[in-house]
């Protein structure tokens, strides 16, 4: 036998003393044990009467006492997936402008039209000397401005470039 407390989510053995223990203990057999114990390792919650939750779908996810939530603003949700998406190599890049029907000399012509010098001279920088692009990069929001697209214009081409 193992006794189990599910306030804590933990397992303690009845030959061992403890300081403190919480009032909440069950004797479970061993085979129980190793089912709660597969379900907490897969991310579930026990409950009091030894069922559990699904597994917490997200490492953003939380508890709030009776579904796993996850507490991120769409915003937040938007940015972290951004954050996720592959560096583009300099000819998948290229090559998705081009099949975009935008070609290298008409983006440098536009990048030459802004009007902020430093805003200018970085973005033609990370254009023209770049040998990787990152989704999440400020000079990405730039280009996808003077290409009059959208950000989900945007999050399309980096899922369709790294096939390039």
């Amino acid at each position: 036998m193992i006794l189990f407390s599910f306030t804590q989510q933990a397992f303690y053995d009845p030959e061992i003393e403890y300081f403190n223990l919480p009032n909440d203990l069950i004797n479970i057999n061993v085979q129980k044990h190793q089912e709660l114990l597969n379900a907490i390792n897969s991310g579930c919650k026990v409950f009091s009467d030894l069922t559990y939750s699904k597994p917490n779908p997200t490492e953003f996810h939380e508890w709030n006492g009776s579904d796993w939530v996850d507490p991120r603003s769409e915003e937040e949700k938007l940015e972290y997936k951004r954050s996720q998406y592959p560096k583009l190599t300099r000819y998948q890049f290229m090559r998705g402008l081009l099949e975009m029907g935008f070609k290298s000399l008409d983006i440098e012509a536009q990048i030459l039209l802004i009007e902020d010098e430093f805003t200018r001279e970085l973005t033609m920088i990370g254009f023209k000397d770049a040998t990787n692009f990152v989704r999440t990069d400020p000079s990405i929001d730039v280009m996808r401005d003077l290409l009059g697209k959208t950000d989900e214009e945007i999050d399309e081409f980096w899922e369709f470039a790294p096939n390039l």
